[in-house]
């Protein structure tokens, strides 16, 4: 479980900031005579020592059995991330590359999430989980309606949260394109916006063509609202497992699996709507025990309306400034994104 905080002195910190760097860097057990060299050379080995003394006691660091050096315990990576971390920013040519990926594409919500995991998992160097956006209740964004056959129309809704869905419409009298163009102009001036039970509760109806898409309309909006499952991106879970954490045994194989079930995002992406803003999540706190050898790094995007999830995961030896910097500034660009498409 999660413990308490100890009270650090001021050098105290600062090696714990400087095993915490070191080892992110390394990946090796941070010894003093490293800590003397590289970050504090006028502080004897022996002072040092007693520092790693105190935050062993404290349980910020440990020590393995196989070297003197010491690593930062799931206590120490929290500490580190509350009290000493620095917060970065991404580079202007970072938000510039990833302005220009984002308007380089298609106004199409898939596409967009894709490469949200993609940006994600290649500037942090881990794994990375995008969610669809989840909406309370679906609501129509704009409706078409395309001729297909004598008798028959392809309706198309296009719903608020950006996801397009279509269903076939057979009629017993002929179907002319400009009279399906006229019902879709006045069906999107009354109904734009509104929810299945809105539009079902709807009696503005002047024709039997009217009616029929109306109900055709609800139906698609319930079946969406019964989708379970959002949609979800992954990226980078080879870079993920390809740590030295990972290297060895059946924790790799471990992680795999639970990329392949789509509870992890699902559960997460319900968390971080009820919670706005960063939250890392580092050992015991993450509820996912298979997970607890890892820390996510996550928040939500979207709207009042509702949104989805964006979340890094990683070793707990990982550069955590970065990735709150990556994920903070990839959920603005898909906030307004999503924002323009919804209207």
């Amino acid at each position: 479980m999660v413990g308490m905080e100890h009270e650090l002195t001021e050098r105290q910190q600062a090696v714990l900031g400087m095993i915490v760097s070191e080892y992110v860097a390394t990946a090796a057990p941070v010894g003093s005579g490293t800590i003397v060299r590289k970050y504090c050379p006028g502080v004897s080995a022996a002072t040092v020592r007693n520092d790693m003394v105190t935050l062993a006691s404290a349980g910020y660091v440990y020590l393995p059995h196989t070297s003197a050096g010491r690593v930062p315990s799931d206590e120490g990576y929290r500490y580190y991330v509350r009290h000493l971390m620095q917060p970065v920013e991404l580079s202007p040519d970072e938000r510039c590359t990833i302005d220009h990926l984002f308007h380089q594409i298609e106004r199409d919500l898939g596409q967009w999430m894709q490469l949200a995991a993609t940006v994600l998992a290649q500037l942090t160097g881990n794994a990375s989980i995008v969610t669809l956006p989840r909406v309370r209740q679906s609501q129509l964004r704009h409706l078409q309606l395309i001729a297909t056959q004598d008798r028959a129309a392809l309706v198309v809704a296009l719903l608020g949260e950006g996801t397009l869905h279509q269903q076939l419409l057979v009629q017993s009298q002929p179907l002319r394109q400009e009279e399906l163009d006229d019902v879709a102009r006045r069906l999107n001036a009354e109904l734009r916006g509104r929810s299945a039970s809105d539009i079902e509760r709807w009696s503005g109806m002047t024709s039997p063509l009217e009616r029929a898409v109306r109900d055709c309309v609800v139906d698609l909006l319930r079946r969406a609202d019964r989708q379970a499952l959002p949609g979800i991106w992954y990226a980078g879970v080879s870079s993920l497992i390809a740590q030295p954490e990972f290297a060895r045994g059946q924790k790799a194989q471990e992680i795999l699996r639970v990329f392949e079930q789509p509870f992890l995002a699902v559960e997460l992406a319900d968390v971080l709507l009820e919670h706005p803003g960063v939250r890392v999540m580092i050992g015991d706190e993450i509820p996912w025990p298979v997970l607890r050898s890892c820390a996510i790094v996550a928040t939500r995007y979207g709207t009042d309306r509702g949104g989805g999830a964006l979340a890094v995961i990683g070793p707990t030896r990982m550069q955590y400034n970065r990735a709150i910097a990556t994920i903070q500034y990839v959920g603005e660009v898909v906030t307004q994104l999503w924002a323009e498409l919804c209207g």
